[in-house]
């Protein structure tokens, strides 16, 4: 693979991980997810991996090319997603720092009866070799899955023919997040 396709591969995982961080650190606090926060942490790293990456194989690319300041731009992008990802870290953060959320925002999350978790999909788990259209899951059991860990490799917004693995780690919100946990094969505490 070319240098320029590896910048385009990471700009283009960068851009997604970014958007997922937002999505993720705002939530984090809507649903004073501690879980959800340290998810935004973990990306966080990743966007820093991925940062330093594109710098050095922009360098590496300028040595060739006829006018290397063009590629001042790749570096701006990558350092815009970056910022934008720790600027999400820092949302995050108010959650596993306990800050007080603002009354407005409690007041949002008193309206909002939806809870958002990651749900691991263990060995024997229904949900495995299926397809999110398959599954049906936000009309079965009131779950939309907003992204899926795989590895280390995130797929944001997940589609309909996207297929759930065994090891998965699914970022979900819905009204019990228990249905989805039974359904990945997790032990769930009954409450009394």
């Amino acid at each position: 693979m070319s240098e320029l396709e590896e910048i385009r591969n990471c700009l283009i995982e960068m851009k997604d991980l970014s958007s997922l961080m937002v999505d993720l650190a705002f939530s984090s606090v809507m649903y004073k997810s501690e879980d959800i926060a340290e998810e935004v942490y973990l990306l966080e790293e990743r966007m820093d991996e991925l940062t330093l990456k594109v710098k050095k194989l922009a360098l590496r690319l300028a040595k060739s090319e006829e006018d290397p300041v063009k590629l001042l731009s790749v570096i701006d992008m990558a350092e815009i997603n970056e910022q934008i990802s720790d600027a999400a870290y820092k949302i995050s953060d108010l959650i596993l720092r306990d800050v007080e959320p603002h009354p407005i925002i409690l007041r949002i999350m008193e309206d909002t009866e939806e809870e958002l978790g990651r749900v691991v999909i263990h060995e024997g788990s229904v949900l495995h070799g299926k397809t999110l259209a398959q599954l049906k899951l936000p009309s079965k059991i009131g779950t939309r899955i907003l992204a899926i860990k795989r590895g280390s490799r995130y797929i944001y917004n997940p589609g309909r023919n996207d297929v759930i693995k065994e090891g998965d780690v699914l970022i979900a919100v819905g009204s019990d997040l228990d249905k989805l946990r039974k359904l990945a094969g997790e032990e769930v505490e009954e409450e009394e």
